[in-house]
């Protein structure tokens, strides 16, 4: 059969054949439609998981907090695999670490366990051939709360009038609870981490003691404002610090943004819960005049506050082990930093002179400049290199300075504990919860640093201390009259 042309068909049916054209092209376009829909959701949903990826995976991430590189998720393990880590590592201490024992108390009382006859045949005993020791502790049943009244008896003055009410070192100024009840509330909310409800079920369970979640909160912040005085010592005694560590990480305050900041030396750690991240916080907390050494990461609020500053090595080489799998020309250039900081750690531990450590200093200055001389194309690299330049000043100082550590670790680790709260809290609520939360988690890491009991502190602070009032239980520091 021939080929059909146009001459042969007649206008109806080619009215006909166009038209299930136009019908045929609309089918397409909607096809069309609903897959650019499809890729478009697609689009949003790899833009959404790489932006939560990054959260993970990127170079100021710290290695504690990185995505494992295998394929399973804990949730994923079997039963039997319950102990195995996900991050790579192993249950248990590092290897090279002295295994430690738990020490064995000395008994309080002696009782003697013994059977009359032989339970399977019945025989009578003689006597035993043998002891076998168990200690056991325990902790006494948990007591009902005490009540006492006291009689404080007042006093007027028959010379200028003065009124005085007698005070009590067991008496609180304000409030029906005693001091154990005010420790105990503090230590449950910011060392065990329990909501107010749950620290007054636990009152209640424990004890018989009734008294609410606000009763809980209530009793955390008269610790906080009887703790304030210690809290303002802490930041004196890092004001006159020659050495600062210093970090911040957001925080929520009625919802909105804010920041809570650390500070650290060996024996003190104070934390500053701001609004503000700017360089305004380290001034009002170190004073404007501090002079000693801040430890830091590449945050611009710290060379606006001070010029003696260490840059953070475990940044900047994280930052370029990253750039170095984005961009060959990396590669090099992560191997001479990293390089270099070993070099100048094994260099060191043989604690060299003020001499050789200017000398040994002069000589890591010219290789970084030879670094940052070199030319690359614009892209993460380059962006390395601009920060390597930005912070030629202060990659160094712990060089010269042997009390200065190349890192900002110890800061770092001081936010573990505020991070953890964070995921718990969720949010502030307002100034005096600001007040509070900064106040007792200084008290409680500094008695930790320098091996005191927090709850015997806590007691002791709540008992000696006098309670500032609630108009000054704000979570600005005071500057020095």
């Amino acid at each position: 059969m021939g080929s059909v042309n146009g001459d042969d068909l007649t206008k109806k049916e080619l009215l006909s054949r166009f038209l299930q054209l136009e019908q045929r092209v609309e089918e397409l376009e909607q096809d069309n439609a609903q897959l650019r829909e499809k890729l478009q959701e697609k689009d949003e949903r790899i833009e959404e998981l790489e932006t939560r990826l990054r959260k993970y995976e990127n170079p100021h991430t710290p290695p504690s907090k990185r995505r494992s590189g295998t394929d399973g998720s804990p949730t994923s393990q079997d039963d039997e695999d319950d102990d195995v880590r996900t991050d790579g590592g192993t249950p248990g201490r590092k290897g090279g670490h002295d295994p430690e024992w738990r020490s064995t108390a000395d008994p309080d009382e002696e009782i003697e366990v013994t059977c009359d006859c032989c339970p399977e045949c019945g025989d009578h005993f003689d006597e035993s051939v043998g002891v076998s020791p168990r200690l056991v502790e325990e902790i006494p049943d948990p007591q009902p709360p005490e009540i006492t009244r006291y009689n404080r008896h007042y006093y007027q003055c028959d010379s200028c009038g003065t009124e005085t009410v007698a005070a009590h070192s067991d008496c609180p100024d304000e409030g029906q609870f005693g001091v154990n009840v005010i420790a105990q509330s503090a230590l449950s909310r910011y060392d065990h981490r329990l909501p107010y409800r749950k620290i007054a079920d636990r009152f209640e369970q424990l004890h018989g003691l009734e008294l609410s979640g606000a009763s809980a909160w209530h009793a955390t912040e008269r610790a906080a404002r009887a703790g304030r005085c210690e809290y303002e010592q802490i930041r004196q005694e890092i004001q006159d610090a020659d050495v600062v560590h210093i970090d911040e990480t957001g925080i929520k305050r009625d919802g909105e943004q804010a920041w809570i900041w650390t500070f650290q030396t060996v024996q003190h750690t104070l934390y500053a819960v701001r609004e503000s991240r700017g360089s305004d916080v380290p001034a009002e907390v170190l004073g404007e005049d501090f002079a000693g050494t801040v430890v830091c990461d590449g945050w611009t609020a710290y060379p606006a506050f001070s010029s003696n500053l260490q840059r953070c090595w475990a940044h900047i080489l994280r930052e370029a082990e990253d750039a170095a799998e984005k961009q060959p020309e990396g590669e090099p250039i992560y191997q001479a930093l990293r390089q270099l900081f070993v070099a100048l750690q094994a260099r060191l531990e043989s604690d060299p002179s003020p001499r050789e450590r200017a000398n040994l200093q002069r000589v890591a200055r010219r290789e970084l400049e030879s670094l940052i001389d070199r030319s690359v194309p614009d892209g993460p690299v380059a962006t390395l290199l601009g920060k390597i330049e930005r912070g030629l000043d202060h990659w160094l100082t712990f060089v010269g300075e042997p009390a200065v550590s190349p890192t900002n670790n110890a800061a770092e680790n001081g936010l573990r504990e505020p991070v953890v709260l964070r995921k718990i809290i969720g949010t502030l609520r307002n100034d005096r919860g600001m007040f509070v939360h900064e106040t007792v988690l200084s008290l409680l890491a500094t008695w930790r640093q320098q091996g005191r009991n927090p709850y015997e502190e806590l007691r002791r602070a709540v008992s000696n201390n006098e309670l500032i009032s609630r108009a000054h239980a704000v979570p600005a520091v005071e500057t020095p009259g």
